[in-house]
């Protein structure tokens, strides 16, 4: 069911379409809880169902009396969820947070819940029945109850039978897991079982509604009678969404049926054996809001989302939105056909509220006003204008505003992630993991490292694991947040016993990574040696192919350049022919050089050269005039 009121009328509950669990007090008429489950739009919450723990409590006597401590019994309410992954929820109300959560381990959605002594629940999953032990934890029993699915369920209280529905609804033997009856009569899918608390063993009766017919049928419950159609139909404008039944004392059976456009059907009938008429409504009660516009939209229909029998008279019905609910307790009067409430619509009170809250009052100023100081409450000299009005000086004006500048606290500095690393890890969002966890600055991961509570160190280490085995800006991350990680939590990870567990995979990728170290230096070494060589031997190839930029030829000393060499040339050739010219005196100077001694040889080839000498500059004095 997406709705149900708890078992006493105080809490009702609702199922949004966004997966948000709802609570209200309808005794103090105030909306008190809101839940959201994990992974709510994956995973969305399908039915609920109220369940009520006995619990004790200790009431403290005043210990100047020394009284003895009376206990009581408290009840504290519970509500169970049905999700479409098949995992069970408890969620707790005295709490106001989620108690604890069961996985059938089927990865089917649990359509429908019931119960009987609030620890075992029962539940349809698909085609099949399980059966759960909330003080043990685990599903004790499950079978396959047909080849349509499950979607309604009632347990029968103080007994060992259990109702199933589909198109048909089956009577079950737990003890035996065996159907006893079959009741047939739908033409579609049942949506609700309730069952008729009886004033007698033998006329005990439930109620079923499906959702394609406008009507509700009443079954009977006894072994004995082989009638398999219902005792009784209850006529509905349109489909159930709500039941609340009342048996009084002397066996009348109230019942108010919330239907989908918003009313209530009041029903007062006596359930003694098969009707042969339909039963029709003794009253319908509205709740419609004046617009105060033309006579033709004179009201507003205002929708009912639930009642719930208080005692035999008093009905409470709940209207409004799914955002704005309003609970009354109400008298139905059966004298008439239609009962119809007025009330203010929700949407218009609210705007009502906010105009109220935001609306501002400018005070009346007039003459008789007086300015005060902010230091003294002396009122302040003014002077009167001529027309006769009062003005106040220009020095009190100035000393009545603040043109000192508010102290403002620290400005916030943004050098960690802690937080939204936490959220990350919370929801498993990799995005938000990578954005953080690729931080390069070592001052924010520090930092980050440093405010992270103790319950995130195990998720953050099995993340850090899968980026160490990575690639390496993956791997180089995870080693930078490791190392902080176990500089500065190491007294904490070395008391977790899973350390060998979170770390082993970690250790394992440094060891194959420490093995291949050696080849890789070698490589590198190697790879030292032959790298220079290439990159200089292509750089003395390119050196020599290159040509001059820029060559640049002076005309005239080239030209002078040349004049002399070819001068020089003329005058060693010129010196050549005269020496070969004269062959006799080089001949006696070399035969009187053997035949001398040595020393008289010297002086003489010092005197040879001498003439030598001199003989050639005189030849090459007479050369110009023989020319």
């Amino acid at each position: 069911m997406a709705s149900q009121f708890s078992e006493d009328g105080k809490y009702f509950a609702h199922l949004s379409t966004d997966g948000k669990l709802k609570i209200w007090d309808t005794l103090s008429n105030t909306f008190e809880q809101e839940f959201t489950p994990d992974f709510h739009l994956t995973s969305p919450c399908t039915c609920l169902h109220f369940i009520q723990n006995d619990s004790v409590k200790y009431k403290g006597g005043s210990p100047k009396k020394k009284k003895r401590r009376d206990s009581e019994s408290v009840v504290s309410p519970k509500i169970v969820l049905g999700t479409t992954s098949g995992v069970l929820l408890l969620y707790s109300i005295t709490n106001a947070g989620l108690e604890n959560s069961f996985n059938s381990d089927t990865n089917q959605a649990i359509n429908c819940l019931s119960t009987v002594d609030h620890n075992i629940i029962y539940s349809g999953l698909e085609q099949n029945v399980v059966i759960w032990n909330l003080e043990k934890q685990k599903v004790i029993n499950k079978w396959k109850v047909g080849n349509e699915k499950v979607t309604a369920i009632l347990a029968i209280p103080e007994s060992s039978q259990l109702l199933t529905a589909s198109r048909n609804i089956k009577l079950w033997d737990l003890e035996v897991k065996e159907v006893l009856r079959t009741f047939t009569g739908h033409k579609s899918e049942v949506m609700f079982l309730y069952y008729v608390n009886p004033y007698s063993r033998d006329g005990s009766y439930f109620m079923s509604g499906s959702k394609g017919d406008r009507t509700l049928s009443c079954w009977s419950l006894n072994t004995n009678v082989s009638e398999k159609n219902a005792v009784a139909n209850f006529l509905m404008e349109d489909i159930v969404l709500n039941v609340s039944i009342n048996v009084e004392d002397d066996g009348t059976t109230q019942m108010a049926a919330t239907v989908r456009s918003g009313v209530v059907h009041f029903y007062r009938h006596t359930l003694n054996g098969k009707s042969g008429k339909p039963i029709k409504p003794k009253t319908t009660i509205q709740v419609v809001s004046d617009t105060g516009q033309s006579e033709e939209e004179v009201v507003n229909p205002i929708r009912i989302v639930g009642a719930f029998h208080r005692d035999s008279e008093t009905l409470c019905i709940g209207h409004g939105t799914d955002v704005l609910l309003t609970f009354e307790n109400i008298v139905p009067n059966t004298s008439r056909k239609l009962h119809c409430l007025i009330r203010q619509d929700p949407q218009k009170l609210k705007s009502q509220k906010n105009l109220q809250s935001t609306k501002t009052i400018t005070p009346v100023v007039n003459d008789s006003v007086q300015y005060l100081t902010p230091e003294t409450s002396v009122i302040s000299s003014t002077k009167r204008k001529n027309d006769g009005t009062l003005e106040v000086p220009m020095e009190k004006r100035l000393e009545n505003l603040s043109l000192g500048k508010a102290e403002g606290g620290k400005v916030p500095k943004a050098d960690n992630v802690a937080q939204l690393l936490i959220q990350g890890l919370h929801s498993k969002d990799k995005k938000i993991l990578r954005t953080v966890l690729y931080q390069k600055n070592e001052e924010v991961v520090r930092n980050t490292v440093k405010r992270l509570p103790v319950t995130a160190f195990v998720p953050l280490l099995q993340e850090l694991a899968s980026y160490i085995q990575g690639k390496t800006l993956s791997s180089q991350m995870g080693s930078m947040w490791m190392k902080y990680i176990l500089q500065m939590h190491a007294g904490i990870l070395m008391s977790n016993p899973q350390l060998p567990d979170l770390l082993s995979a970690t250790l394992g990728s440094i060891q194959s990574r420490l093995g291949l170290l050696t080849p890789l230096n070698r490589l590198k070494g190697r790879l030292d040696l032959l790298i220079p060589q290439v990159s200089s031997s292509f750089q003395q190839d390119s050196t020599e192919n290159e040509q001059a930029l820029l060559v640049y030829n002076d005309r005239d000393t080239s030209d002078s350049e040349d004049e002399e060499l070819q001068v020089d040339a003329q005058s060693e050739s010129g010196s050549e022919w005269e020496e070969e010219s004269n062959p006799e005196l080089i001949t006696e100077n070399n035969i009187g050089s053997d035949v001398e001694e040595n020393g008289d040889g010297k002086e003489e080839e010092d005197d040879g050269g001498e003439e030598e000498e001199d003989s050639g500059e005189e030849e090459n004095d007479d050369e110009p005039m023989s020319s």
